[in-house]
């Protein structure tokens, strides 16, 4: 069982690897060959059948994946007026934008003709209806465009997660007389109207008192006014897990259950004589977990849990004795199954290597009584086993977690979880009760809160460090699975020489006088990382969205992280735009900063912080970096105000201009026209046409031009007559939109190589 959930698993994985969706032909090759190669092995192995589960789990994700990118956004419909008719699919979640739900599609109407649209959108609606309710039937007028995500290294894969999730569009409502509410039922979508009830209930009865926003997160899965000081503590100490339902919430759930009804079940003699009290204990459990799981919208976490817990609970019922390892990689088959693209989540493994840690962990072993082993034996075995894929996806690991964890799980075991529960139901059948329960609950949260928020105050609270290579990965984890083999088995020691790899490595970085800088792709917005050989300069940080999302924590420290640039020497900032300033505050709190120079430093806290003025000039590692702008004369302009920066290696020069407009552009040809040319430039605000005069863009005459945009950006980025003047002089265009982040290097002694576009060179095949 455990060989053919892992062949299942590899030959979905094998899909994932595809940039373009196998065809037909290629299917059938494929399937032909696995059969062929099952029938030649029947003779001569017992393991025959792997071929064919391997093809099995590669035929089974490529039918369900197709079944998804069966219907695309048509072009001709992206940004224009469309009516559809169908299902609000999710908890509608309000926030600053409006309330953002999950809208099934059945009906799709463009330009008065219907369309095949049977699909699952996101919409936002600013000015919604006074009441929207999961399950709801409406027709709905609304904008709509393709899924389009940032394509960076190291940033979360937004169109990944919408494949895996069967979102196919995006957009919002739009102020029309054809909304209207259609008809509501009670089978359409229960379990989110389930979670949009209790959600409303506790609303009710604790609105206008101070609730921490974890409160609701353990009890529903919805995390709303969470901001990123409230996730960095959790990153710092390594209890992430503990705020997202996941399978120790379920396993505490079930275990509370199954304890307390079984033994009132002892208590009542005559229901022992039909069923046992230990099975009744275990289907309650069962029971009670699968409705918590789909509290929690029945994320890939919970799915694992349940499934684990209903097949333990199987054998308990059958009276049959099992291997761990086969429950788990019947769990591993059974995901697959329901779902096969929850191989693309980071969830899913962090879910399934957590299970198999612990059984591989504690098993083979002589266990004893002690509190160690018991409880904190797997602490460490988790704690451990899961550092490299802790460093891989998040460049970080928490060197206190063991410490956190073994206060923060029995405290949230004992002190939290079951007032929350058992509070949560109380408050629909006796509000006073379940308030007062919520409110312990609460109490408890906040006091462990303020634990963990002193925990992770400590500087060596947690280590930054990359694993950003998978064959360092794959070593690293080989040495952590000897280190965690029992004590008396020989080789052991072998671990640190395995793991010594992922410690040595370094990635690679340019030679004195060679410039490496990337553009990356942040939205619409601008954040570009230069590099010598040993320092690293950061020129804006894109945008902020709101207090828990901007592009400096999300995009930029990833991707410096995997550069293993924690120490930045220079923060540059442009101006003060959202686009621009946004993400720096993140940048400044997340990484060593020791120097900030800015247009606008009066926006900014730092303790060295300068005015960008032109003529400034310094260098680093025989490359050379000067300010051109600003001058003096238009020091009250905003976008005109922005840092211009020349970077010069003597042979290649790269020119950063912000967001500076006609009249900053004029004042550079009249200031200093011979000192304007570059091989690369990033295109002025973006390519509007209110930039790139014909006369600046031929001063410069750039062999590549860079522009920093949004997808469908509602400035219609760059502007056809700003592209037409670049191309007049035969320059390279780049876009971050279809190029994602734009990685050149330039180095001395050679030509400009074809810069690595990340877009391109990572596509996938659900990529559009």
């Amino acid at each position: 069982m455990i060989s053919f959930s892992i062949l299942f698993l590899l030959g979905n994985l094998y899909l994932q690897t595809y940039t373009q969706f196998p065809s037909g032909t290629q299917i059938c090759i494929a399937t032909m060959s696995c059969i062929l190669a099952s029938c030649c092995l029947y003779k001569y192995s017992q393991f025959s059948y792997l071929p064919a589960a391997f093809m099995l789990g590669f035929i089974w994700s490529a039918w369900c994946a197709n079944s998804l990118l069966a219907w695309t956004l048509p072009l001709e419909m992206e940004g224009n007026p469309v009516i559809v008719k169908g299902y609000i699919a999710s908890l509608p979640i309000p926030d600053k934008s409006g309330v953002k739900f999950d809208f099934q599609n059945e009906e799709l109407e463009f330009q008065n003709k219907l369309k095949n649209g049977n699909a699952r959108i996101r919409l936002t609606w600013s000015n919604p209806h006074p009441y929207l309710h999961a399950g709801d039937k409406w027709r709905l007028c609304v904008r709509l465009k393709r899924i389009h995500g940032v394509k960076s290294p190291g940033a979360f894969d937004f169109e990944a997660w919408a494949l895996q999730n069967g979102i196919r569009a995006s957009g919002h409502v739009t102020v029309c007389i054809n909304n209207r509410f259609i008809s509501h039922h009670w089978f359409h979508f229960p379990v989110e109207q389930l979670r949009q009830y209790m959600f409303e209930q506790i609303g009710s009865h604790l609105d206008g008192l101070v609730i921490s926003p974890w409160l609701l997160a353990l009890i529903i899965g919805v995390r709303v006014g969470i901001t990123q000081n409230d996730w960095q503590i959790l990153r710092n100490t390594g209890t992430n897990h503990l705020m997202a339902i996941a399978g120790l919430h379920i396993g505490i759930v079930a275990a509370m259950i199954h304890i307390t009804v079984t033994w009132l079940w002892r208590r009542a003699s005559i229901l022992s004589l039909y069923i046992p009290a230990q099975m009744a204990g275990a289907c309650a459990a069962l029971l009670l977990s699968i409705l918590y799981s789909a509290l929690a919208g029945y994320s890939i976490p919970t799915q694992r849990a349940c499934l684990m817990l209903t097949l333990c609970i199987i054998t308990i019922i059958s009276r049959r004795n099992t291997n761990a390892w086969h429950v788990w990689s019947l769990a591993l088959l059974m995901m697959q199954l329901i779902n096969p693209l929850c191989v693309l989540t980071v969830s899913f493994w962090l879910s399934f290597i957590t299970i198999a840690l612990i059984i591989y962990g504690m098993g083979g072993r002589l266990q004893t009584d002690s509190i160690w082993w018991r409880w904190g034996r797997v602490q460490w075995v988790i704690g451990a086993g899961l550092v490299p894929m802790t460093l891989a996806l998040y460049q970080e690991c928490s060197l206190i977690s063991f410490a956190a964890n073994t206060i923060a799980i029995p405290w949230l075991e004992f002190f939290i979880l079951p007032f929350c529960l058992i509070g949560s139901c109380l408050i629909v059948i006796i509000p006073s009760l379940g308030v007062l329960l919520l409110l312990i609950a609460n109490r408890s949260l906040m006091a462990l809160w303020a634990f963990l928020a002193w925990l992770a105050r400590f500087n060596v609270s947690v280590n930054q460090f990359s694993i950003a290579d998978y064959s360092i990965l794959a070593v690293t984890m080989l040495g952590f699975v000897l280190l965690l083999v029992p004590a008396g088995l020989p080789g052991r020691w072998l671990g640190i020489v395995w793991i010594a790899p992922a410690l040595l490595f370094k990635p690679a970085k340019p030679a004195s006088g060679d410039i490496w800088f990337s553009v990356l792709d942040v939205g619409q917005g601008l954040s570009i990382v230069v590099q010598t050989y040993q320092h690293t300069l950061i020129y804006d940080a894109g945008p902020s969205f709101s207090s828990s999302f901007d592009m400096g924590e999300s995009v930029v420290v990833p991707y410096l992280r995997l550069l293993s640039a924690n120490v930045i020497d220079m923060l540059v900032i442009s101006h003060g735009d959202n686009d621009h300033i946004g993400g720096a505050f993140s940048v400044l709190r997340l990484l060593d900063v020791k120097s900030v120079q800015s247009s606008v430093p009066d926006k900014i806290t730092s303790t060295d912080n300068h005015y960008c003025r032109s003529g400034i000039s310094w260098s680093w590692d025989g490359v050379n970096f000067t300010f051109l702008n600003p001058s003096e004369k238009i020091l009250r302009d905003r976008n005109n105000n922005s840092c211009v920066l020349m970077i010069d290696n003597g042979e290649k020069r790269v020119l950063l201009t912000g967001d500076i407009e006609k009249s900053a552009e004029i004042d550079l040809l009249a200031r200093i026209p011979g000192n304007l040319p570059a091989n690369i430039m990033i295109a002025p605000h973006h390519g509007s046409k209110t930039s790139g005069m014909p006369q600046f863009i031929q001063a410069v005459h750039p062999q590549i031009v860079v522009y920093a945009t949004g997808y469908r950006n509602r400035y219609h980025f760059p502007h056809p007559g700003v592209a037409a003047a670049y191309a007049a002089i035969h320059a390279q265009q780049y876009n971050t939109v279809n190029s994602g982040t734009i990685q050149f290097k330039l180095e001395k002694g050679k030509s400009i190589a074809r810069p690595d576009e990340y877009r391109v060179s990572h596509k996938k095949y659900w990529n559009e």
